[in-house]
């Protein structure tokens, strides 16, 4: 089974951007769930014998838009390249973690997309927006390849 989580906060401007990809994705026919990020909640969401895709926003130094992925079960992720302004205990901890308790998925896919501003009620700039679709697209065709989906992009 496929779980793609989409994590952020909708009202923190760039913070939105997994969700968005959740919404996205649901559009185009796909289950993908919406979640705040909380890295001992979202633990709680796979099992190891899933294959988890999860989208997040980032903060890393790039550009606002750049789209970065990893597979962190081969390569760890360290704090420097994967960092979410609003999450305490977020993605990245909820991994290591459950990498220290034998917790980790079978395969797990990671999609950070850079974020410029976590405001309070500001919507997302426009670089994250096309972001959103560039990942929802990539997973949508990516699915579809692996799992025979026929997927149909709105508009």
């Amino acid at each position: 089974m496929t779980l793609i989580i989409g994590c952020g906060n909708s009202d923190r401007g760039d913070d939105g951007a997994g969700i968005l990809v959740a919404r996205r994705l649901r559009q185009l026919g796909l289950d993908a769930l919406e979640h705040s990020g909380d890295g001992l909640a979202l633990m709680e969401l796979w099992n190891i014998d899933d294959e988890v895709i999860l989208v997040d926003a980032m903060q890393s130094g790039a550009n606002p838009g750049t789209v970065s992925t990893w597979d962190p079960i081969t390569h760890p992720l360290c704090a420097e390249s994967y960092r979410c302004s609003t999450h305490a205990f977020g993605p990245r901890e909820a991994i290591e973690l459950a990498r220290a308790l034998d917790r980790l998925p079978a395969r797990i896919q990671i999609y950070g997309i850079e974020a410029a501003s976590f405001e309070p009620g500001e919507a997302p700039c426009r670089e994250v927006l096309e972001a959103v679709e560039r990942v929802a697209g990539e997973i949508a065709l990516t699915l579809s390849a692996s799992q025979e989906l026929d997927i149909h992009p709105l508009g």
